[in-house]
């Protein structure tokens, strides 16, 4: 019986049992140096330039599919089958995938898409439709933000690109925007001052494009001013937060009146004869 153990086994070694062994070798050897690749991609997109550290997780996918599809073509070969009959199974399958798959596919197609156009990357600040926050990565299928309230959420790549988008930290800098309402009596000269006096005090506002600061409405009840200054798109909010308590400070220390609305009621004695 173990003569003829043997026999069978070196017959089947000999046949269709070298070219397994071979490919489980092939295999093992393959997910190896596919994984030294992946690691090695992962590891020079963090480094290019040219690719935004969000990116990289997308681009390793890639690379990870497209070299395990040649490990399996190459497997396949080895065992004796047609690669040629293998390709067409694998258009027929792929066109079926894709028909059924349409929505998945537009996001990986608009992902690279992503990758290419960068209109935004991985720190950067937007909103994408009604959705505001900080992107940390740009997946394979997805972009995860991070909202102001440390909220994590997935947007579709097709969705990214079906909605406006809107990035706050593509510019280095950005324009505060203030409305400052005074009462009518208001010293407008004096006002203009005092305004200008804490604009120029805070080092962080740009020079150069100039701060404005001009009477732009006549209110119902106010004089309405307009204030737009510069900064840095990193401390947009922090300039703007201290502005307001600066201005509202000082306003108040010299006796400048911001209005407000307000309703005078008469009240009329409605008896008969009076």
């Amino acid at each position: 019986m173990w003569e003829e153990f043997k026999t069978i086994a070196w017959e089947f070694f000999a046949g269709q049992g070298k070219a397994i062994a071979w490919s489980i070798a092939l295999l093992a050897i393959g997910i190896l140096v596919i994984s030294i690749i992946t690691k090695q991609v992962r590891k020079q997109s963090l480094k290019s330039r040219k690719i935004d550290n969000s990116a990289a997780p997308f681009v390793t996918s890639i690379v990870s599919l497209l070299a395990y599809v040649a490990l399996f073509l190459l497997l396949v070969w080895t065992l004796g089958f047609s690669t040629e009959s293998i390709i067409a199974g694998f258009a027929s399958v792929a066109l079926a995938i894709a028909l059924g798959l349409q929505n998945t596919l537009a996001s990986l197609a608009n992902g690279i898409l992503l990758i290419f156009t960068s209109p935004f990357k991985a720190g950067d600040f937007v909103s994408i439709g009604d959705t505001s926050g900080t992107v940390k990565e740009i997946k394979l299928f997805s972009v995860k933000l991070v909202t102001i309230d440390n909220l994590t959420i997935i947007i579709p790549n097709n969705t990214v690109f079906g909605s406006t988008i809107i990035n706050y930290s593509k510019m280095p800098l950005r324009r505060i925007d203030l409305v400052i309402p005074a009462a009518y009596d208001v010293d407008v000269a004096k006002l203009k001052a005092l305004v200008f006096g804490i604009v120029n005090m805070d080092s962080r506002i740009a020079k150069d494009p100039a701060p404005f600061f001009r009477l732009t409405e006549y209110g119902k009840n106010s004089l309405n001013f307009t204030l737009r200054a510069w900064t840095e798109s990193a401390i947009y909010w922090d300039v703007r937060f201290d502005l307001l308590e600066n201005i509202i400070a000082v306003l108040r220390a010299n006796d400048i009146r911001i209005p407000y609305e307000q309703l005078d009621v008469h009240m009329v004695d409605g008896q008969k004869g009076d």
